[in-house]
């Protein structure tokens, strides 16, 4: 069992090597021809990018290609990452998984045996489904972070139309003059489909069932609404704007009435205890050893 395992560490280490040997090697050999042919000399980055890492992987592709069409629920992942502009290469991220389920196996087998079997049958499933579980946090990261930018958003783009703007010569203000955030990246995606002739309406209601997120649903409901009954865009942002603000206040309160009760479990198993230990430790021990018996007599 050893013997296989030490097998399977040193073919990955050897194919990820090669790989990387391959792509230094080519690296080295543009830069060679760039500089001879007269141009800017770039220093050379040790961080290899994303189509670096895929042709340092591809020694595996025998491997990786058909995990890709077995490991469906990867597409829901990539179409996500697709969605809230994050770099993905599904192709890099199977070869992690499969480096890091050979690793997390045999660390398991070498050093989690010994404390229980369960441990080192686990070990390579975690270490398979780790990145996926860092994947889909950072997935979460970004959605919370648009809906935290969402209300002031929503307040900019409200004194635009006020001050007669269109809604989209509204939202293009706003991506120009405000700072790069998550929201903004969104709403820019909304203007790209415009521009390329898709109805307004309809790409701000694509995006809200792309997103899935209660506070872009509301918006898109908000505009769909507005031009479906005729009603003034000002009137609708106004009650949009005035109920993204409530709806803050309301998470600001939820927030505030879950750290009460967080902060139960460091307070109950944590503090007190070491208070306990302090104030009545010594008491303990004189009473144990008999100091504070024989000193009342």
């Amino acid at each position: 069992m050893l013997a296989l395992l030490f097998f399977l560490v040193t073919a990955s280490v050897f194919l990820i090597g090669s790989g990387l040997f391959i792509e230094i090697k080519t690296y080295m050999h543009l830069r060679a021809e760039a500089e001879s042919a007269g141009e800017k000399k770039k220093p050379f980055n040790l961080v290899p990018k994303t189509e670096s890492l895929e042709r340092a992987f591809k020694p595996l592709g025998f491997i990786i290609n058909p995990a890709y069409k077995r490991l469906t629920y990867l597409k829901k992942l990539e179409y996500q990452m697709e969605i809230l502009r994050i770099e993905l290469n599904v192709f890099v991220l199977i070869g992690v998984k499969i480096i890091l389920l050979v690793v997390f196996g045999c660390l398991g087998f070498i050093f989690l045996k010994q404390f229980s079997p369960l441990y080192a049958v686990l070990a390579p499933f975690i270490g398979f489904f780790l990145p996926d579980f860092l994947m889909w946090q950072k997935v979460k990261r970004k959605k919370e972070e648009i809906v935290r930018r969402f209300p002031e958003t929503v307040d900019l783009l409200h004194m635009c139309i006020n001050a007669g703007a269109d809604l989209m010569a509204a939202i293009k203000w706003v991506i120009d003059k405000s700072t790069f955030n998550p929201f903004i990246e969104q709403l820019g995606v909304i203007v790209s489909e415009v521009q390329v002739g898709k109805p307004r309406v309809e790409a701000i209601r694509g995006w809200a069932k792309r997103l899935q997120l209660s506070e872009i649903s509301s918006f898109s409901r908000v505009i769909v609404q507005a031009e479906r009954m005729g009603t003034p865009v000002e009137e609708a942002f106004k009650n949009l704007s005035d109920d993204t603000r409530d709806r803050r206040f309301q998470n600001g309160e939820r927030f505030a009435i879950k750290a009460s009760l967080k902060i139960l479990f460091p307070l109950v198993f944590c503090i007190l205890p070491t208070i306990l230990i302090i104030v009545a430790g010594p008491i303990i021990i004189k009473f144990a050893q008999g100091d504070m018996l024989s000193g009342g007599f």
